[in-house]
């Protein structure tokens, strides 16, 4: 059997570098005035994941501090399923491995792996959220979504 003639390709696509993470971010943040929804006092409840965001804690740090520049009063919560073990001091330790502590960060990580029903799919599946975030009045995500190695599209159903 005769094979093609093959070549070599090799494709290079930007990737543009940011230098000043805590910078950038506030910049991004007062871009979209969120100061004109949460108002001072509400409670911001911000995810952490562990999907390998490159200077997540940086990232965190910066998004915590714009809330509370203008009185709202933020916490992070582990986002990641059942990484950490499934359990909320495995999350725990796993954000601290990424250096996300209280102490840095300057508010408080409420991990639980209680979960509240929100909502249904028109399937019939549950919708579920982190029960604190759930309490919070709104929610900031700051996560990578990643598809797992078994994730399907959707089917459509007719």
């Amino acid at each position: 059997m005769m094979l093609p003639r093959m070549y070599r390709v090799r494709q290079t696509f930007e990737r543009p570098m940011v230098k000043e993470i805590g910078q950038t971010v506030q910049s991004e943040l007062t871009r979209l005035s969120l100061e004109k929804r949460v108002k001072s006092g509400q409670r911001v409840a911000v995810t952490a994941g562990s999907r390998g965001v490159a200077n997540m804690a940086s990232i965190l740090k910066a998004t915590v501090d714009h809330l509370k520049s203008f009185g709202s009063r933020p916490f992070i919560f582990p986002a990641m399923g059942s990484h950490g073990g499934a359990t909320a001091e495995g999350q725990v330790a796993l954000l601290a491995h990424y250096q996300i502590t209280e102490s840095w960060m300057g508010v408080p990580i409420l991990a639980s792996m209680e979960a509240v029903e929100i909502g249904r799919t028109e399937e019939g599946g549950s919708c579920l959220i982190d029960k604190h975030a759930s309490e919070a009045d709104h929610i900031v995500v700051v996560n990578r979504i990643k598809p797992t190695r078994n994730s399907k599209p959707p089917s459509k159903a007719g």
